[in-house]
This record gives structure tokens, sequence and C-alpha cells, in this order.
């Protein structure tokens, strides 16, 4: 069981988390009658955290009211290391959960569709340590042993062992963001093809923004400003519609004869190409290894 505690009049107010259910009138108290809790993460936002025990379960709690609000249940296993996936792609209600167990498996859990995803077997002995990359996509494991699995935390596959800690468990395992100092977004124009004098771009600068240039007049005369830093670029040849990617998993269309624009997420990676098809009824785009084929409709 779990005791959570907050300042109150003369010390600190104890709640209890109790996965197990007590006869009525009794309290739970501390008792080594109970599964070993191995592990406790929280949700980015701070709303629920998991923990994960010897019984094989798996459970997530609402820190608001301390109840009990998911529970995910391997039978004949222990459950000995838990992560939570980082807010990454802008998509916060795609949360995700890798629990480690004692066969060496690996599962992940869908928070928000309460349903195990995927399991793989990245290790032949007990996972002690497991971890998510800071964009989610990837997913560290050690085990008792000292090797160290990097996977995909999509498809499964693992595609790279670690054997520098080999003779020794793995206790732990930190991640951190990735240094982008001298990777600059690229840099990218196009010429209107429903106006030839105008010339879009878009690259590195003080903001995020679609600079549109009127090469007549030799001056900017429109600013779109945008999320983040573009990745890809594409105007659509026969509406006045502009595509561009974003290496947050996200594509935004504008209607550049209203000025309104949509959101559209569907990539695990970023966002590296768009491209219109000269009718402009169909939009493709590619992230990683990955195509998308959307339709143009209305026009």
């Amino acid at each position: 069981m779990l005791w959570f505690g907050q300042p109150g009049p003369g010390g600190w107010n104890r709640k209890c988390l109790c996965p197990f259910p007590l006869p009525r009138g009794q309290h739970p108290q501390p008792s080594y009658g109970f599964p070993q809790v191995n592990e406790v993460v929280f949700s980015p936002g701070e709303s629920h955290c998991a923990t994960c025990s010897e019984d094989g379960s798996v459970r997530v709690w609402a820190l608001a009211s301390m109840e009990l609000v998911i529970q995910f249940q391997v039978l004949n296993q222990s459950c000995l290391c838990l992560a939570w996936s980082p807010q990454c792609c802008g998509r916060p209600e795609q949360q995700r959960l890798a629990a480690g167990y004692g066969d060496g498996s690996l599962r992940i859990f869908s928070v928000s569709r309460t349903a195990m995803e995927l399991k793989m077997h990245p290790h032949p002995v007990a996972l002690t340590a497991v971890t998510f990359s800071t964009d989610g996509q990837t997913v560290l494991s050690g085990d008792r042993d000292g090797l160290v699995a990097v996977s995909h935390s999509r498809t499964g596959m693992t595609f790279r062992v670690l054997s520098d800690h080999q003779g020794a468990p793995i206790s732990t395992i930190c991640v951190t963001r990735k240094e982008t100092q001298g990777h600059l977004p690229p840099s990218l124009a196009a010429f209107c093809p429903w106006d030839g004098a105008l010339l879009m771009y878009v690259g590195p600068g003080v903001d995020k923004e679609v600079i549109i240039y009127d090469l007549s007049q030799k001056q900017v005369v429109e600013k779109i400003p945008l999320p983040f830093f573009a990745m890809s670029l594409s105007l659509s040849p026969g509406t006045r519609l502009l595509a561009i990617g974003f290496a947050e998993c996200m594509l935004r269309l504008v209607d550049c004869a209203t000025g309104t624009a949509q959101d559209f997420a569907g990539h695990n990676n970023a966002v590296h190409l768009c491209r219109f098809t000269p009718s402009a009824r169909l939009l493709f785009t590619a992230a990683c290894n990955e195509i998308l084929v959307w339709e143009i409709s209305g026009r």
C-alpha cells in the first residue's frame, strides 16, 4: 500500500492508497502480507500516478481523490519497474505506461484506451529499470545481468543492445533531451502557384512564421505565424492552400484566401515532406518511413 501525506495543522495528513479491499471498519496499516510495491511514477500533468507490484499488477490512481481508476493485471509475473510516457507531439491524450516484468518481458499499456498496446521480450532475465525517450518513441530497458535494450515503442523492435554494464544489475536509466545547437530548421522557399509575383519562405529566425515576399514590390507583404519551426512546405497548385509539416509530428493546412488554419495529427515522427498532387485533390506527407495520403475536400 502507499501512504500519501500533505501538510496539515500540527503535522502531516496522510491518505492511503490501498490496492486490496479491507473488511468494513478496518483501517489499512502497513503490512508485509501484501505484495510489495516496486515503483511509483507520475503523469506529466501530475493528475495521476501509477504503481506496480510483485503480484504483476499496474494500477493508475487519481491524485485528487486518491482513487484507483485503472488496473492492468499480468498473472504469474512480478512487475518490477514502470515508466510513464512524456508529453510529446502535442498529443497529451496519448499517454502510455511501460512496465517491465520478471520474465524479461516489457509491456506497453495505453492509459487513454485502457488496453495493452504491445508486448515485447527484449531481455532473457528480469527487467530492473525502464524509461521512455524524451519524444516517447523509444523505450530503454535494463535487466538484472546489466544489459540495456533500446526498442521502438510502437513496433516493439529492439534495434540496439548495450552491454557496457554487463555483470551488474541496471538500477536506473535517465534520459535527456538532445541538444539542438548547430542544428537549425531548414530554409524553404516556393513561388505561389496562384500568383507568380509572390514568394513564400520559412526558416530559422527570431519568429516562427511564413514570410510572403512580393517580388514586384520588393518587400514583405504578409507574415503568417506558426506554432513551431517548419520542417516541410508545399503549396497547392489548384487552390490557395499551404501545407506545413513540423518536427512535433503535426501537419498544418493554411487557407491563404481566408487566413484560416487547421492542424492535423497522424504521424508519429517529424513531418519532413509535404507534396500536393498536380490536381490538388490529394496531399502526401512523409514522416520517417511512413506516408499518409490526405484527401482535400470542398474545393
